[in-house]
């Protein structure tokens, strides 16, 4: 389960750039880490210290439409967007009107139509758009629903709910994952296995690690050594990999005596071994490291830039980050760089839109580079759903 408190229990403070940068782009390596072990809550009167920096929303043009008077705000999803004033959460819509009154210790976003919240008894549940209890709070902690399933955990055992808060699959498991194309990864005793919906085991529950279920195959680690099963639990490929990434289009990344190479799912090779690292770029490039340097590759091991960059970002809205003479820009799926390196720091493109830092601060570029506006705020964030939330000076 994901730790409850790590998101709603810290105040947020100004990071200097470059740690910010580190954090914000770590995404885009290759890892899947482990479910993180659920922490108790900080006593009630520390969790929030007084601040006087209040957050609000502006719209794609720079315009405030939610002034910022909130302690604290997350992303709007679905219409909604949880607010905390003191140490009580609770919703606004897009208007800046409270939709649901502060009354939770903690609140997430809405996903599937409900939205967990926290108790100030420490118990979770889930809601509804009109703040009533879909799932009373009666659990140590709980996951977004994920395919119409919960993950739930009762006195340190975790299983699956339903959205009546029915008990579908038993709380038995150390651990589970959410529920992935009709599967979901459990653990026992320091083993995982797969089970479906009815909690039936489609992989036995004896591997080191098992990775969030693929559409066509799903990645299992045996002791040292990776393999791949498919969607009914018949292993496809041995162990013999020293580390493996997902297949994407017929072709997965995998590590043998020390480098990475392509193979596709007949275990043959499409490009022979030669990266330190590989990572998901978009949906048809991967992202290489060779010599300790970045570029992009296809499918089929065709480079699409010259292996050359000092650093390199997934694609995010059909650009990629890369770094030249310790500069960022961004190219395009075809290789071209479309934005010269001029920036110390850059974030993805978010509806249209990027952050970029430079000697003048924060500001959003569109996708040819043009400054959009310079927010001249103490910190600002992406932009989801025609909104993106900011705090004041």
């Amino acid at each position: 389960m994901k730790n409850k408190s790590v998101r709603k229990y810290q105040v947020r403070i100004f990071i200097p750039i470059c740690i910010l940068g580190l954090m914000l782009f770590s995404s885009c390596w290759p890892d899947n880490p482990e479910i993180e072990q659920p922490e108790p809550p900080p006593p009630i009167e520390k969790d929030y210290p007084e601040t006087n920096y209040k957050w609000g929303f502006m719209d794609p043009t720079g315009k405030t439409v939610i002034p910022a008077h909130f302690d604290d705000v997350e992303n709007f999803k679905s219409g909604y967007a949880p607010f905390r004033k003191g140490a009580k959460w609770g919703y606004i819509n897009k208007q800046g009107e409270v939709i649901i009154p502060p009354q939770f210790r903690a609140a997430w976003p809405f996903n599937e139509e409900v939205a967990r919240v926290t108790t100030f008894e420490d118990k979770m549940g889930f809601i509804n758009a009109q703040g009533d209890w879909v799932v009373p709070p009666r659990f140590d902690n709980v996951q977004d629903f994920s395919e119409g399933l919960a993950a739930i955990e009762v006195e340190g055992k975790h299983g699956f709910i339903n959205k009546r808060g029915e008990m579908v699959v038993p709380h038995i498991y150390d651990k589970v994952k959410p529920f992935k194309n009709k599967r979901a990864v459990v653990r026992k005793i320091n083993k995982e296995g797969l089970i479906n919906e009815k909690g039936e085991e489609i992989i036995a529950i004896e591997y080191s690690r098992i990775h969030a279920p693929n559409k066509n195959a799903i990645r299992v680690k045996q002791g040292k050594l990776y393999g791949f099963f498919n969607q009914d639990g018949e292993q496809f490929i041995d162990f013999k990999y020293q580390s493996a990434l997902d297949f994407k289009n017929g072709i997965a990344p995998v590590k043998s005596e020390g480098k990475f190479g392509l193979m596709n799912g007949k275990g043959e090779w499409v490009k022979e071994p030669e990266y330190q690292n590989i990572w998901e770029g978009n949906d048809s490039l991967w992202c290489v490291e060779k010599n300790k340097k970045f570029g992009f590759i296809n499918h089929t091991g065709d480079e699409i830039t010259p292996i050359h960059y000092e650093q390199i970002y997934a694609f995010s809205e059909g650009l990629a980050g890369y770094m030249m003479n310790s500069r960022w820009g961004f190219l395009n799926d075809k290789g071209e760089e479309v934005i010269p390196p001029s920036f110390a720091l850059i974030w993805g493109h978010k509806e249209g839109l990027a952050r970029v830092a430079t000697q003048e601060g924060i500001y959003f570029i569109d996708k040819t580079g043009t400054k959009a506006f310079h927010p001249q705020k103490r910190d600002i964030r992406d932009f989801c759903e025609g909104l993106a939330r900011f705090q004041a000076r």
